[in-house]
């Protein structure tokens, strides 16, 4: 006949319950902040730097839809944005309106992760958006590639992920340049050659 359990040792696997269950929430908490914290960005093409294979239609549905395709790729993160040396930019956005302060890395500083042997890039936004820049552009006129606008990180349904800011606010030269290439909600970064 089995012993029967003292209150003790209910107490005790019950306690080992509460305990166990805790310890499930918290890595179920750390596996979404890992999801969470995954690549917002992918820079791929005429790249020298990668860390993935090809699109995975079954869990990249996204890419497939817009017609993107590579081999191979790098994804940064917001982290590895913001570990990237910062620049601010106070401008307006869209021209004529308001004034904000956009913060994120140098799109150039951005590319020269991946080691791009390309001359241009073709951003493509969430929404299918495209827009081919010229080096030689991103470089003379300091584009950003915000991650924050007024020190709140840009947020999907918003303008980010990531978007591109023109220092338009503080270069006379760029002062009446449209909202074309103000790129926002940006998926990805593809280093190319002109056709």
């Amino acid at each position: 006949m089995p012993e029967p359990i003292s209150n003790e040792r209910l107490m005790m696997r019950w306690l080992v319950v509460l305990i166990s269950g805790v310890v499930l929430a918290a890595c179920s908490a750390a596996v979404e902040r890992s999801h969470a914290s995954g690549s917002i960005i992918t820079l791929f093409g005429q790249i020298g730097v990668v860390d993935r294979a090809n699109v995975d239609p079954v869990v990249e549905p996204l890419f497939g839809t817009l017609g993107v395709e590579f081999d191979t790729a790098l994804g940064l993160n917001y982290e590895s944005l913001a570990a990237l040396q910062q620049h601010s930019i106070r401008t307006d956005f869209p021209l004529g309106g308001e004034h904000h302060v956009f913060r994120g890395p140098r799109l150039h500083d951005v590319l020269a992760v991946a080691l791009p042997e390309g001359d241009m890039v073709r951003v493509t936004a969430l929404d299918g958006y495209q827009r081919d820049i010229s080096m030689e552009r991103i470089e003379q006129d300091g584009v950003i590639l915000a991650i924050s606008r007024n020190g709140i990180p840009l947020g999907l349904g918003g303008l980010g992920p990531t978007m591109l800011v023109w220092p338009r606010g503080e270069d006379p030269a760029l002062a009446e340049m449209s909202d074309d290439d103000w790129v926002w909600g940006i998926l990805t970064l593809e280093v190319r050659s002109p056709a």
